[in-house]
Parts: C-alpha cells; structure tokens; sequence
C-alpha cells in the first residue's frame, strides 16, 4: 500500500513538473490563462474551472473558446467570485453565497466546488473548480503548489512594458483631451465674445488702454511673487546646478556622446504604418437577390438618394409567371377530378377510395401557386431605409443571372463613413484597441479624416492586385459627417510606443533576416 501511495505521489510530481514546464514557455497570459482552466484537470478531478480577475469577471472558462459576458450564467458565476475573493483557499459553503445564488447553484454548477485565491498578483484573482468529487488533503496541497507556479508565470506575463505603460499613457492622454465638437463650440464662443469686445472697444477707445495697462500691472506682480517663492524655496541654486551639469555634458565630447546615444536608444516615439485605404459605408443595408433568376430593369440610378420603400430593380418573371399559369391549370384540373370522383364515388366504391389523393393533389398545387405568386411578390425589390443606392453601372447587371442570396447593391446613409485600409502583411504591427488611423485622401490631402481603430482582421485576405493583407476598419468620431463613399487615400495607423532606436533600425533588420535566413 505503501508503495502505490509512493507511485502516485511520484506521478502527481511529474504531472506538476510538465504543467511548470508548460507554464514557463506560455507565450501569452491568455495561453496561460487557458493552461489553467483545462490542464489543472490533471491534478484535480473537476467538471467546471473558471478564472475570476478583479477588473475583468470571468476572464476564460474551461472547455469554451469564448466567454459571453453577457450570459446570465456568465454573470451570476462572476457575482459569485467577486463574493468569494476575500476568501482564503477553501470548500465553497452555502453560508459564502447569498440567498439567490444558493437558489441557482444547482442549475449551473455540481455540487462541490473549491475556491483558490491567486496571490501575488497586483489585482485580485481566483479559480473556482467544481465537480462531483471532493478532493484530498494530497490533491489539494499540489493544486497550491501548481496555483504558486503559475502565479509567477502570470506576473511575469502581465507584468507593465515601456511600450504598454507609454501607449495606455497616450490613450489616456487623448481620452481627456477635447473632442473636434467641443473644440469648435469654444472657438465659435471666442469669436463671438471678441466681436462684443470689439464692438466695446469701438465704441470707447479708451477702454482698451486701460485694460492693457491693467493687465500689465498684474502680470508684473504674478512674476515677481513667483520670483521670490522660487528663491524662497532654494529653487534657483537647483536650476543653476541643473544648468551647469547640462553645459558640462555638452562640452565633454565623450559624455555628450553617451548621452546622445542612450537618448537614441531608449527615447519614445509612436510606430506608425502607412496602407492603403478609402471610404466606405459604415453599416450599410446589404440588397441581395431573394431567390435564383436574371436582373431585368432598374428602377434607380448609382449614387441615387431613395427613400424607404422606394422600388430600387425587379427581377425577370417571365418563367415565373408561365409556372404560375400552369400551376394555376392543374389546381383546375385536380379540382375537376376531384369533383367528378365525389359524385362517382355515390355508386362507385373504386371512385370513392380516390378522393383522397386527388384532394391531396389538389392541396399541393395550391401551394404551389402560392410559392409563385410569393416569389412575384419578391421580384421587385425596394429599400428598406433612406439612404444612398451604391452598385455597379445597370448595363453590366441587366441580363445577368444571378442566384439566391448575391449581392446587387447597397443602400448606406448619407454622411455615415468609416475608413477601411489593407495594411501589407510584412508591414504589419500589433495595435493597442482604439489606435489613431488618418486617411489622408488623394482628393483632398489638406483635409485628413481621422477615426478610431475598431476592427482588425486575424488573418490575410487576397486582394484583388493579387497581394495579401490585413483589413483595418477605423470609426469616425460620433456626430461628425465624413466625405462621400469611395475616396480613396493613404492612412496613417499608429501603434504602440517603441524606442527611436527600434523604429530606425526595425525595416533594416526585417529584410536583413530576409537575406540572410536566420
């Protein structure tokens, strides 16, 4: 017995020795994060894992791919976490929860459950496992052992960059700076506050004299109090030490050197991008073709403005209006047959057994007819809002065939833009969320348009020159109308903040790799 004890004992170790491994070499904290929730099962038996972290709720859940926030069961576990994150390692007991949760824990977890407060971190974290079972005193003491592991594996992971701290730095920045509106509204203010004083001071020259030298007198006593509170405070012997080392720095040629190179080093400059990009529709309503046919007329012009219900171009109904003639024939026929069989099926019991299926034959042909005359009700497609038709010259869709579900048109409103560019794979970056992007049209390069990043694609995607890249997606600020569709330019996409050093050398070394394969 005592030898199966040390055999497992032996096995619980080389399972935490690969999970550290696994932890060590995680690239990411969402890799890490997804070890925690799924290969813990290794040391504990457990049906659900979550990991709670203060700030975020239920940051990855075992066994899903993505956590809908907005679940309800999402947000009752998150509740229940949140409850628990003052709590040491232990059995969650009814007495932890409150009345509700107690009410609805049998309709989302087992029955055991297990709370491991995560320490060390910088915020408040936690892993919830349940299950069926309940562990051991020896299950328990290398499920601590794995939780100290992996809390250093994830501080080192999310533990603050230059690059991350500089770029929340700026965002917050930007985040507090006013808007293009509220920057208008107070220029429209000034200017019409100096038209009054204009206008005061038109009338009665003197005034102006007055509250210039009024003004003077302030300033003159503003700077000398400052003055002396300088002085007061020993400031002016710290400026002039500042002042002497700088001069001396400047002058030692070997110093100055130095200090130029680690100012070319480390200084902070935003890494930009330039790609193609244009405007386009922001949320659009698609026209797709409602069933398999060949366009016939169109009853608007492009770049036409159509109000809601407006007919926008109808497809050809010639099949479907011989189909629906010849459905309409046999609902005739049928019902003849099945009218001739009712008064034959008096004395005939052979007639009499026919009604059935003639009247079945009957019901599906009207529905038939039904089917058509629904599809000719669907020929003649309008808009289903106001806006501005985009497609294509009508001469190239008339007479095409077309089949269910293709796209014609789209119908965008008047004003709502967003900037979509196609960043190049080997110039791609990593982009903070909310990143500037200014497009800088060909048509109007003194006018640029600026947005805020709102989508980036995972992948590549060909283009049409045969090139692959990223799409990039930017919103315009809320309110403000943009150029029409379709002008095309050049953005400018910012990304993190790196060293000047990076962004200088950072091509160089991209095709120096290239070359030389290492």
């Amino acid at each position: 017995m005592a030898d199966e004890n040390q055999s497992a004992s032996k096995d619980y170790q080389a399972i935490l020795i690969n999970l550290a491994k696994q932890a060590r070499l995680a690239e990411s904290d969402k890799a890490l994060q997804f070890l925690l929730v799924n290969q813990t099962h290794q040391l504990v038996p457990y049906v659900v894992g979550a990991l709670w972290i203060e700030g975020e709720g239920i940051a990855i859940q075992s066994g899903v791919s993505f956590v809908e926030r907005n679940s309800p069961y999402i947000q009752w576990l998150t509740s229940v976490c949140k409850g628990l994150a003052g709590q040491q390692a232990c059995e969650i007991k009814p007495s932890m929860l409150s009345g509700e949760q107690v009410k609805e824990w049998d309709s989302y977890l087992p029955a055991n459950a297990y709370w491991m407060p995560i320490t060390g971190a910088n915020r408040k974290a936690g892993l919830l496992l349940a299950g069926e079972q309940i562990f051991s005193e020896s299950q328990c003491a290398y499920l601590n052992e794995w939780l100290e592991i992996w809390s250093y594996s994830w501080l080192r992971l999310d533990a603050p960059t230059i690059h991350g701290e500089l770029t929340r730095f700026w965002i917050h920045v930007l985040g507090h700076l006013p808007t293009k509106e509220q920057v208008k509204r107070d220029v429209i203010a000034i200017y019409r506050g100096s038209q009054l004083v204009y206008q005061q001071y038109r009338l009665n020259p003197w005034l102006l004299s007055r509250q210039i030298r009024r003004t003077y007198e302030l300033a003159i006593v503003q700077l000398r109090s400052s003055w002396q509170w300088f002085r007061k405070t020993d400031s002016e012997g710290m400026w002039d030490a500042f002042m002497a080392q700088a001069f001396a720095i400047w002058r030692d040629k070997k110093r100055r050197w130095k200090w130029l190179f680690w100012i070319f080093l480390l200084f902070p400059v935003r890494l930009t991008v330039l790609a193609p990009a244009e405007l386009v529709p922001a949320n659009p309503a698609i026209i797709r073709v409602p069933f398999e046919g060949i366009v016939d007329e169109f009853y608007v012009a492009p770049n036409q403005q159509v109000a809601k219900g407006q007919p926008l171009f109808k497809l050809d109904i010639t099949s479907l209006l011989s189909r629906l003639h010849v459905a309409e024939q046999e609902i005739q026929i049928a019902t003849q047959e099945y009218r001739q069989s009712a008064l034959q099926g008096l004395t005939d019991s052979k007639s009499r057994g026919m009604l059935v299926p003639q009247e079945e034959k009957a019901a599906e042909k009207k529905v038939e007819a039904e089917y058509l005359k629904n599809l000719l009700d669907k020929a003649k497609i309008t808009a289903p809002r106001d806006g501005i038709a985009l497609f294509d010259e009508p001469s190239e869709w008339i007479g095409k065939p077309v089949v269910a579900g293709e796209k014609v048109m789209v119908v965008a409103s008047e004003g709502e833009v967003e900037i979509e560019a196609w960043i190049p794979v080997g110039d791609a970056i990593e982009l903070p969320k909310k990143s500037n992007v200014t497009l800088y049209l060909n048509a109007m390069p003194f006018s640029p348009v600026s947005g805020m990043l709102r989508y980036e694609a995972h992948e590549p995607v060909q283009r049409p020159d045969g090139s692959y890249a990223y799409r990039v997606r930017a919103n315009l600020p809320s309110g403000e109308q943009g150029p029409r569709v379709g002008l095309k330019g050049t953005a400018k996409v910012s990304g993190q903040f790196v060293p000047l050093s990076y962004w200088v050398l950072r091509k160089p070394l991209s095709s120096l790799r290239q070359f030389v394969g290492i």
